[in-house]
């Protein structure tokens, strides 16, 4: 059985969504909304743009970083 793996397809499925992010050093990032994931320009690696509930700039995080994400259920 293989081992599977978070990638940028699946990242895409989460586009416009809130989710919690769950990070591989254990972290999590809780309720923030994902407004894009994409490669980077300059470096072609795969990323996510996020942003909590305001409108601030999206913040950006990559791929890597990434070790699942769970959709936030919107009626809690």
């Amino acid at each position: 059985m293989g081992v599977r793996r978070f990638n940028l397809n699946a990242a895409r499925a989460f586009v416009g969504r809130n989710v919690n992010l769950h990070l591989r050093d254990g972290s999590v990032l809780v309720n923030v909304y994902v407004a894009d994931a994409k490669r980077e320009m300059e470096s072609g690696k795969p990323a996510i743009f996020y942003r909590s509930r305001s409108k601030r700039p999206s913040l950006k995080l990559l791929l890597r970083d990434v070790d699942w994400m769970e959709k936030v259920s919107p009626l809690l």
